[in-house]
Parts: structure tokens; sequence; C-alpha cells
């Protein structure tokens, strides 16, 4: 048998394998007394605190934790003396270079009662990362019903969302009525049923603001396989929708004042056009007029004074042109809010078709809004008169309004059972002193008139439709807002 001499030299043995052990293992091991001071360490702790062993001895972990860290530290030892499964524990501390380190601890009781076995593993570099992702990187997570259990800092700060005001509130809630129906059901029966999903969504945040995310989520499982959650990670798309929403905005003034300029250089023509024959007039009666006086022997006053006469009315005619354009181009009214019921009951006091029984009125609710309410009275008069006169005609005659609001427009519909409007006029109606009439009432401007105060002056769009059984209609579309400014 071993005597006690043998069993010594055993043990020495035993131990100093014990110690090459511990020394090559990569995960610093240890023992602390109840107080954390260090008792044993193997060579692994050195390199992860920068300190010498001998220096490590000297001191005790506690003190090397980092503030925010030592309450939970100290609550894990004396937790784990009397719950040896409380024994794990991620904590900040700090190296003798001042920099940070984080380590993975495991603590173990030891059958004395009075230290710990401790085994520390660095997880730094991992530790950053995750902190870069939870500072950067847009992600929540929920529970099997969709309710989030918790969120990357990235996604507080882009909500605005404090911890306790989002957790546990159900990923619904943050969706917008801005998101297309169809993608809400579609992410909606994918939480259902646990399945990847990946779209754009329309997000509220805590202030009621709108922002635009690229969205994927996917299921999370317990070890048994069971769906217990999803897992999200976004993309903030609001620069982009929003850059491109100003690219169409953009698009849309270039495209709008393009319309203007075409309209404006039709009136020029137009206005060339009717001075031409007036002009004319006036330049050869000065001319025979010039010619008299100076090869005449004899004047006649009659003949001059009837020159005279067709210079001032070719005046008079080129100055009521003028005074017609100008009271089109140049609104001398001032802006109001009204409804646009309120303006159609004026233009059809000045239509007179107040009193009359063919006419039927249909009207939505709609917002008040912004604009000339005098100048949209006379143009829509214009249409309701025109169509008056169509439907004269007809032994059954009928004129029908509605008005409604769609996509941020009041919306006016006109209709009349007056007839179609002839293909070879139809590009015409709207082109000033065209008439279909033989007496022509007025000069041929009301439904020029009548586009250019709706698309130049007010921003909105006049279109007409032939529709089916002689019905004709008249639609103006007047942006809300459009004139806030």
């Amino acid at each position: 048998m071993p005597n006690s001499v043998d069993n010594l030299e055993i043990i020495k043995n035993q131990n100093t394998l014990l110690k090459e052990m511990l020394n090559g293992s990569w995960n610093a091991i240890g023992i602390i007394d109840l107080q954390s001071n260090f008792k044993y360490i193997n060579k692994a702790f050195s390199p992860v605190f920068g300190y010498t062993n001998i220096e490590l001895l000297k001191i005790s972990l506690y003190e090397l934790v980092l503030p925010k860290f030592k309450e939970s530290f100290l609550n894990l030892l004396k937790e784990n003396q009397a719950n040896e499964y409380n024994n794990r524990l991620t904590i900040g501390c700090l190296r003798k270079d001042n920099q940070m380190v984080y380590l993975d601890i495991i603590i173990k009781l030891m059958n004395n009662k009075k230290m710990f076995v401790i085994n520390a593993l660095d997880i730094t570099e991992d530790v950053t990362e995750q902190k870069l992702i939870n500072q950067f990187i847009i992600q929540f997570h929920t529970d099997a019903n969709g309710n989030i259990l918790k969120a990357s800092d990235a996604f507080y700060k882009l909500l605005g969302y404090t911890y306790d005001k989002l957790v546990f509130l159900n990923y619904k809630e943050l969706i917008s009525t801005e998101t297309p129906n169809d993608v809400i059901q579609s992410i909606n029966s994918s939480i259902t049923k646990g399945t990847h999903w990946d779209g754009n969504l329309v997000l509220k945040k805590s202030d009621g603001g709108l922002f635009f995310v690229y969205l994927a989520s996917k299921p999370t499982k317990n070890k048994y396989g069971d769906i217990v959650g999803h897992s999200a990670l976004m993309m903030d798309m609001t620069s982009e929708i929003n850059l491109e929403k100003n690219q169409n905005i953009l698009q849309e003034k270039l495209v709008d004042e393009e319309e203007k300029l075409e309209i404006m250089a039709e009136t020029m023509r137009t206005v060339a056009h009717e001075w031409r024959q007036p002009l004319n007039i006036i330049s050869l009666e000065a001319q025979g007029l010039a010619f008299e006086i100076d090869f005449s022997d004899e004047i006649d006053k009659e003949q001059i004074k009837h020159k005279l006469e067709n210079i001032s009315l070719s005046t008079q005619k080129l100055s009521n042109i003028i005074n017609s354009f100008q009271e089109v181009t140049e609104l001398k009214g001032s802006k109001k809010k009204r409804h646009i019921k309120d303006i159609l009951l004026d233009a059809i006091q000045i239509a007179n078709l107040y009193d009359l029984e063919y006419l039927q009125e249909e009207h939505l609710d709609t917002k008040s809004f912004r604009t000339y309410p005098k100048e949209l009275a006379s143009a829509l008069s214009s249409i309701l008169i025109n169509a008056k006169e169509q439907i004269l005609k007809n032994d059954i005659r009928e004129i029908k309004i509605k008005t409604y609001e769609s996509l941020g427009n009041i919306v006016c519909e006109i209709s009349n059972n007056g007839g179609n409007i002839p293909d070879e006029i139809f590009e015409k109606i709207f082109t000033p002193y065209f008439s279909t009439k033989i007496v022509k009432n007025g000069v041929g401007l009301s439904l020029y008139t009548c586009k250019i105060i709706i698309e130049l002056h007010l921003k909105g769009k006049i279109l007409v439709k032939n529709l089916e059984n002689g019905w004709v209609k008249f639609t103006i579309s007047l942006p809300i807002g459009a004139l806030e400014e």
C-alpha cells in the first residue's frame, strides 16, 4: 500500500496537473471569496484585465466592475449562496489601461460555503457588436400574438416611444391607415400563420407622425419547434419615399406650369387674332383719311366724320377685347373659405335654375376650402347655362349636380341630357370665341373663361365626357389647400 509520502506526492502531481489544465484554458478561471477578493486565478485573467496575476491577487473583482453593474454583481453573489441556479451574469469591467471589457461570468459556491469558483469569458467583441446593432439597427420582437416584447434603441428612437409605452403593445397599433388594406391583411395573416413576411409599411410615431419602412419578419421557435413569437427587422425608407414624392410633386408642378404657359400662349394667339380685324380697319380708315387730307382739294366733312367713327368703333372693340381677357387673366376677388354647396347655390341663382323642377342635386360631406367663391360661382354658372340651353330641345329635361370629396379634392359633377357633343367639335368647346350658336350670346368666351378660372387660378381640373343615352358630364376637381398660401 502507498504510504503517506506517496499520497502527498500523488496529490501534488494532481494539483500540478490541475493548474496546468486551468492555465491552459481560454476562459479566465479562478476562486474568489464572499467579498469577491481574488484567491486564485489562472493565467487567462491577466490579459483580460491587463494586470499581472500578482496585482490581481491584491484586489477584488468588485473594484474592477463598472458602477452600473456593481449592484447586480453583488446581488448575484448573495443569491447564489441561497440558490445555486442563480449563477450567471454579464458585467462590464475597467481594465488597467482604462478600456472597458465585458465578461460573461458563471459562479459556483464551493462546499466550504466561503468561496466561489468563477469562470469568466471575454465577450467584449460580441457586446460591442450588439450595442452597435441596438443603436443603429431597427428591430423588435413579439410574442406569438404580435405583442411587442422588446425592441432596439434605434426602434425606440425612431418611433419616439419609451419602453413602458411600447412593451406589450400590439404591432397592429403601430401600422398607419395609410398602409394599403391588402398589405395589412397580408402581414396579419403572416403573424397568425407564423410565416415569413416582408414588404413596405407606413408606421405611426408616438406624436402621430408617419414614417415609411421596409419590414422583414420571421417566426421564432423554442427548442421543441413551437412558434413562440416573431422577430422583425426594418429599414427606414422615409427619406427615399419623400424624395420620390417631392420628385413627383416637382414633375406635377412642371406639367402644371407647362399647361399654364400653353393656356396663356393660346390666349395671346386669340387676342392677336381678334385684334387683327379692328387694327386693319383702323389702318385703312387712317390711310384713307390721310390721303383725302393730302390730295383732295375739297374735304368732305361727312366722309371724314364717318371714317373717324369707324376708327372710334374699332378702338372700342380693341378695348373690349382687352377688358374681356383682363377679367379672365387677372382675378380681382379675394380668397375666402367656403363650402362647394354654397358656391353652387350662387351659381344656380346666376344661371336662373333654382326654381326649375328638372334640376337634381346630391351633396355628400365635404370640407370647406379656400377659393375665389365669386369667380368659381361664375365659372360653374357658365356650365349650367350651357346645360340649360342644350336641354331645351328635349321633352324630358334633366340637369344633375353632384359634389363629393376624393383624394384631397373637392369634386363637382354637372351632367345634362341635352345630347352628346359631336366628335368634330369635342376638342374645341373650351377654345376662345368658339360657339355652335347661330346667334352668339356674348363673344364665345364662357367655357374658355370657365377653364381659365378653374385650371389657371384655382389650380384645378375641368374635364368633359360624353355618356350613354345623350348625357354629357362636366367634372371639376379642386384640390383642397391649393390656395392656402
